[in-house]
């Protein structure tokens, strides 16, 4: 069972990768660091698979978004976005 948060709660990254590990996370409004690292934003969505992710980009209303994955990314693999 998924642990469900406050919808518009302003969570840290740590907490989100806490709450939603192994998953896709779309965070609003995120603040970011000098080097452009999310801090901590909003979790306006989630999702094992990241094709859900980028369909619940349209709820997003003109707000800032990052995509963050919680799990590990093997060595092999290069993300392009």
């Amino acid at each position: 069972m998924s642990k469900q948060v406050e919808i518009g709660k302003i969570l840290s990254l740590e907490e989100i990768f806490s709450l939603y590990p192994d998953e896709w996370v779309l965070i609003v409004n995120p603040e970011l660091d000098e080097e452009l690292n999310v801090i901590r934003g909003e979790v306006l969505a989630h999702a094992t698979e990241r094709d859900e992710i980028y369909s619940k980009l349209s709820l997003r209303n003109g707000k800032s978004v990052a995509i963050e994955y919680t799990g590990s990314i093997p060595n092999n693999i290069a993300v392009m976005l």
